[in-house]
């Protein structure tokens, strides 16, 4: 199996977003990202994920050429229009304003209309750590997921993530989907006839479900049945309603090419803890060395800063078939 370092994959990317007709710096944007989330062990939406960028830009549900535009600002709040592109390069436009107004006021709001899918929400809460910032980011995505009690997917697979730094140490990043299991693992799941574990999906009736293909006719079920319903309303009002941008049952759907433009949107916090408390960073240091003590506890963040240590130095392993598919659809 063919082994490409990081900037190998980095570059892989922008030269096939840009052969598909993506901008350089809508291209720029995706690679740095896509690259992000190889180095961290994230292929569902890394390279395994870049298939669906390609043939969108190539259908128009993203616009390679849109230039994103701060549209509104105040003391402590940035509007972006993305313009129907990548959602990365709307945010890149906005983040050293988003930093500024954060250590600035002690909060900063930036928000994401006209915009796609946004990957992994923990690359914008880990660079946003790595600036001192605390942070919380919402992203809504096309139906995927039914509401508890409900038999139709209504919201998406919607994730949120939230990132801090940590003294002398990797951030904490934490990233989940308000659904039970990300979308991509049961499409996988569904073109490798695997089964699914039970309690991630309903058929067209509403019964339960272990069939992958069954379930993609069907609908998601919430994390944590209402609890997980709540969190998926939640990302959908900030992300979706707050930012003028379509809910997730509005949304064309991520997975095909039909429907034109999603325009979904994002909505990202960021919190300077110097603002709110004189020692936050050893308080901090101080409840996770608690937290671990006498433990078998993960601090959230720390395997995927193991794996980029480890594919910095090694490369990250790419199935010859997967490379094939991104030649192809960039051609």
């Amino acid at each position: 199996m063919p082994v490409l370092r990081l900037d190998a994959i980095q570059t892989l990317c922008f030269e096939a977003l840009t052969r598909a007709g993506a901008s350089f710096d809508q291209a720029s944007a995706v690679a740095l990202e896509v690259m992000d989330a190889e180095a961290e062990g994230i292929r569902n939406v890394g390279l395994g994920y870049i298939h669906l960028y390609l043939k969108h830009l190539k259908c128009g549900k993203i616009l390679g050429d849109a230039v994103p535009k701060i549209v509104r600002t105040s003391e402590a709040s940035t509007v972006i229009d993305a313009g129907f592109g990548f959602c990365h390069t709307a945010y890149l436009l906005g983040e050293d304003r988003l930093i500024a107004t954060a250590k600035a006021q002690g909060i900063g709001i930036l928000t994401i209309h006209r915009s796609s899918s946004a990957g992994v929400l923990g690359w914008f809460a880990r660079r946003l750590a790595q600036q001192g910032l605390v942070s919380l980011v919402f992203a809504n995505s096309s139906k995927a997921v039914a509401a508890h009690g409900g038999k139709v997917p209504f919201f998406g697979t919607n994730p949120f993530a939230f990132g801090s730094p940590r003294y002398q140490s990797e951030p904490v990043v934490f990233d989940m989907a308000t659904a039970s299991t990300a979308r991509v693992n049961i499409v996988r799941a569904a073109a490798e006839g695997q089964p699914l574990e039970a309690g991630h999906a309903i058929d067209e009736q509403g019964a339960p479900t272990t069939d992958a293909a069954a379930a993609l006719r069907g609908a998601q079920l919430p994390v944590g049945g209402a609890k997980g319903f709540g969190l998926g309303l939640m990302v959908d009002m900030l992300a979706g309603v707050l930012t003028g941008s379509n809910c997730s049952f509005e949304a064309s759907m991520f997975a095909n090419e039909a429907g034109g433009p999603p325009n979904v949107g994002q909505t990202i916090i960021a919190m300077d803890p110097a603002f709110f408390s004189t020692d936050y960073l050893p308080h901090l240091d101080a409840m996770l060395t608690a937290l671990t003590q006498d433990n078998d506890v993960r601090i959230p963040g720390e395997r995927r800063a193991g794996l980029r240590a480890t594919h910095a130095e090694l490369g990250v392993e790419v199935p010859q078939s997967l490379l094939d598919t991104i030649a192809a659809l960039s051609s």
